[in-house]
C-alpha cells in the first residue's frame, strides 16, 4: 500500500498529562521470551544519531524498514521526510521469528496502519540521557513492558518517576523531559508501538483511561506524522 500525506490525518490526544495508562492485555512473558530469543539480532540504537547519550540500548525492529533499521526517518539519508519513509514499511524478517508478537499486534491492538513497531533493551547497568522526542504534547507513543528490573526507573524532569511493572502498557506523552537508567542486573526488555490513524478502539482505550485517572486532553486533528 503507497501513503500519501493525506492518508496520515488521524487524531491526537492533546494533553499537558505525561502519560496514560492503558487498560489493554498483552502476553508479556510470552513476548519478553521471543524477543530475548532474537537477542543476538538487536543493534546499538541511537548511536549515530547524537541525538543524546545513552549507554547498553539496544533495538529490533518487527514493523519498519528493516529489522536493522529501528531509528526515525531523520537517521536515514535516503528519506526527506516521514511520508516517503513510511511507504517502506514492512513486517521485518524479525516478525517472522516472533509469532506471538506479531499475532497480538494484528489482532488486539487497535490500530489499521502500524508505524515503528520495536523491542527495545536497555541492558544492565544502561541509561538514556535525558530528553525529549516529540515538539507537540501529545500522548501518543506506546511503550509496553514485557520485563521491568527492580532498579530499571523511568524519570521524569519534574521529579516524579513512572512505576513501571511488567505487562504495563503506557501511552506517553514524549514531548516531556525524561531520562531511564537500569541499576539493576537484570536487562530491561520493553517494546514501542507507533500508528498512523485513530480508530474508534483506539480513541476509547485512550479516553476511558483519560477519564479514570484524571488527565485532561482531547483529541485533535492534524495530518502530521508524529
Amino acid at each position: 500500500m503507497t501513503y500519501n500525506i493525506e492518508d496520515f490525518g488521524r487524531e491526537y490526544f492533546v494533553s499537558q498529562g505525561k502519560c496514560l495508562k492503558l487498560d489493554l492485555q498483552f502476553p508479556y512473558e510470552e513476548m519478553l521470551a521471543e524477543a530475548k530469543a532474537m537477542r543476538e539480532h538487536f543493534v546499538r540504537y541511537h548511536v549515530n544519531t547524537h541525538l543524546y547519550k545513552q549507554e547498553k540500548w539496544f533495538s529490533l525492529s518487527l514493523h519498519g524498514y528493516e529489522y536493522n533499521k529501528p531509528s526515525a526517518y531523520t537517521a536515514y539519508p535516503e528519506y526527506t521526510n516521514p511520508y516517503d519513509a513510511i511507504n517502506d514499511f514492512k513486517w521485518t524478517w524479525a516478525a517472522e521469528h516472533c509469532p506471538i508478537t506479531v499475532n497480538w499486534l494484528k489482532n488486539t491492538f487497535p490500530t489499521k496502519k502500524f508505524g515503528r513497531v520495536r523491542f527495545m533493551l536497555l541492558e544492565a547497568g544502561g541509561w538514556i540521557q535525558r530528553h525529549f522526542d516529540s515538539d507537540e504534547p501529545v500522548i501518543e507513543a506506546v511503550n509496553m513492558a514485557l520485563n521491568n528490573p527492580e532498579g530499571c526507573v523511568w524519570n521524569w524532569d519534574d521529579g516524579t518517576t513512572l512505576d513501571y511493572k511488567s505487562g504495563d502498557m503506557y501511552a506517553l506523552n514524549l514531548h516531556h523531559y525524561h531520562a531511564i537508567e537500569n541499576t539493576s542486573n537484570e536487562d530491561r526488555y520493553h517494546m514501542i508501538v507507533h500508528h498512523h490513524d485513530s480508530t474508534p478502539e483506539w480513541k476509547a482505550l485512550m479516553n476511558n483511561a483519560a477519564k479514570e485517572q484524571g488527565i485532561e486532553g482531547t483529541f485533535v486533528y492534524s495530518t502530521r506524522a508524529y
